[in-house]
């Protein structure tokens, strides 16, 4: 197979392949090993593992792949429908990848005749590896995953920076991948500590949702966008949403003034990050103090959330 000349290359065992997906390659192995370990741990039925990771892989990419097609705005209209398989042209969704695999988890529950929180929670812990990897990797895909230009120095000369003929420019996906493996390690701690199946996949919505709504108000490639609205935006902030709703929606009595505050409190995390999106291209404010308060507002639901799933848990 002849590979495009512009695209980064390594050779791996004397083989020529690409760089980018070298590094996605190595995302999946490794959700495979996090999916493998944790259904032996978790005492999962004989033939879970290989289930959910060949679902995982089919159902991901699947979502991805249409996601992407049924978005980009890059032509000027909808992708052509012959276009949809050509698999090395165009490109994929990492938001829609995280509903194909949660499905995947589901479908497997399903077939396996198993709790499908149990796989929501596994699923969830293997979701960040892969996204470490593959975040790591769009370093070799040029004009990809980029932030605007550094209003202040303090990051320049550093590995988080780099720089361009306009200035220096935040590198958002290594800060990306960092996040996710953070974001591994704070699932696996509480998979092991968490008394309720799916409670750890709830705390993945909560925190995956909420940081890549930041980390994609950092982009400014314009990926996924129609405008000025980030498609992939909008989608890390349903999966924000959803998190809490159903934290809110399944909350007993003694608990409704917190479930309320909590849904209330993401619908106005919304409004507020709208006006910040705002005040961060058209006004002169400091980008720092506006993604302070950027994280402050994001972080309200999740912590309401968290409470309340952390005292549905306690003894009434």
């Amino acid at each position: 197979m002849k590979l495009y000349d512009e695209a980064e290359k390594i050779s791996l065992l004397g083989l020529e392949v690409y760089r980018f997906g070298f590094f996605v390659m190595l995302g999946m192995a490794a959700a495979a090993l996090v999916i493998g370990l944790l259904c032996w741990a978790k005492r999962t039925r004989k033939g879970t593992a290989p289930l959910l990771l060949l679902l995982s892989v089919l159902l991901g990419g699947l979502f991805s792949r249409l996601c992407f097609c049924l978005l980009t705005q890059e032509l000027g209209a909808l992708m052509p429908l012959g276009s949809w398989l050509n698999l090395a042209g165009g490109g994929w969704s990492m938001m829609g990848l995280v509903g194909g695999v949660l499905l995947a988890a589901w479908l497997t529950a399903r077939l396996t005749r198993q709790k499908p929180g149990m796989l929501w929670d596994i699923s969830a812990c293997a979701l960040p590896v892969f996204m470490a990897m593959e975040r790591a990797g769009e370093e070799c895909v040029p004009e990809f995953d980029y932030s605007r230009t550094l209003m202040s120095s303090f990051l320049n000369g550093t590995f988080l920076a780099f720089e361009e003929a306009d200035g220096f420019h935040l590198a958002t996906w290594r800060l990306a991948a960092i996040v996710m493996l953070v974001l591994f390690l704070v699932l696996v701690w509480d998979l092991i500590r968490s008394p309720r199946h799916g409670n750890t996949c709830l705390l993945f919505l909560l925190l995956f949702g909420a940081c890549s709504v930041l980390l994609e108000s950092l982009r400014y490639d314009r990926f996924l966008s129609i405008t000025f609205v980030g498609l992939q935006h909008v989608m890390a902030a349903l999966y924000l949403a959803s998190g809490v709703l159903i934290l809110a929606a399944r909350a007993g009595k003694r608990q409704r003034k917190l479930a309320w505050a909590a849904g209330i409190s993401v619908f106005a995390a919304a409004g507020i990050a709208i006006g910040l999106e705002f005040a961060l291209d058209r006004t002169g404010i400091h980008a720092l103090l506006l993604y302070a308060a950027y994280a402050a507002v994001m972080a309200v639901p999740v912590v309401l959330s968290c409470l309340l799933r952390a005292r549905e848990t306690q003894p009434v």
